[in-house]
């Protein structure tokens, strides 16, 4: 099973990201579950990372684990930080949704995360 524990500030931003486990719903280089949450995690981390604006801490452990702090620097990249968070929350619930066996989301808010 794959968790992952989104929190969100009050404007919707993403503030951490929490991921673990692989989904076993096949074999490894099989795995479509496993694929498509690593393509989406990579991504928004990447994305992230190379965005001036925003401060990203943490790092991945080891295969099947990630962990990322953010912090916006530029309230004037909100809007920006927004977007890609919706676009996050919406690729993880929906793979979610797809295979409830095999990957699980959290949603919280900024204060129950830290």
């Amino acid at each position: 099973m794959i968790n992952i524990t989104l929190c969100l500030d009050d404007s919707g931003c993403l503030s951490v990201v929490d991921a673990s486990g692989h989904s076993g719903f096949a074999a490894k280089g099989h795995d479509i579950v496993c694929s498509a949450a690593s393509v989406l995690l990579r991504t928004v981390s990447r994305t992230l990372e190379i965005e001036p604006s925003i401060k990203v801490t943490g790092k991945i452990e080891k295969e099947g684990r990630l962990y990322l702090e953010l912090s916006l620097l530029d309230v004037s990249r909100r809007a920006w930080l927004q977007g890609v968070s919706a676009f996050t929350v919406m690729g993880l619930k929906d793979l979610a949704l797809e295979y409830p066996s095999f990957c699980r989301i959290h949603l919280e808010k900024d204060d129950s995360c830290i």
